[in-house]
């Protein structure tokens, strides 16, 4: 934060130095998963904004990732890497479990639309891109 004088850490440091990391805010948690330091990571951690601390998850990525996106849909996170269309899920209580033991469920999910952006809405992820609009249930489906 600067506060006109000086910039203030309100915040310790992740434990991961990463640059271009997946984010997503499930409540008093943001989420950060991959990114780049000099080569794409794997790794989860999450900034426990109310306690001001970072947690290291035990659970990674399917693959090191970087530029990648995130969305809370319904009951599951989806993760979707634009360059090739890669697309997984995690039930979400799957994914928060994470945070004490270590899980390993990602789903994939086939490949979708590349060069999209990844949003929510509602309980159904739809990507929007160059191609067109497209929304997930059992597969993709273009809607405009």
């Amino acid at each position: 934060t600067w506060t006109g004088e000086e910039w203030l850490e309100l915040y310790p440091p992740m434990h991961t130095a990463r640059t271009s990391p997946g984010v997503l805010a499930i409540g008093d948690l943001i989420i950060l998963s991959g990114g780049a330091d000099y080569r794409s990571v794997d790794t989860i951690e999450f900034l426990d904004v109310k306690n001001k601390k970072w947690i290291q998850s035990n659970l990674k990525l399917p693959r090191p990732l970087s530029e990648h996106h995130m969305a809370l849909c319904g009951e599951y996170i989806y993760i979707y890497y634009w360059n090739n269309g890669y697309f997984w899920r995690m039930n979400k209580k799957n994914f928060m479990a994470s945070l004490t033991k270590y899980v390993h469920h990602w789903e994939e999910l086939g490949n979708a639309p590349g060069n999209s952006s990844l949003l929510q809405y509602s309980t159904l992820p739809v990507l929007v891109g160059p191609k067109g609009i497209f929304i997930f249930e059992k597969k993709w489906t273009q809607i405009s």
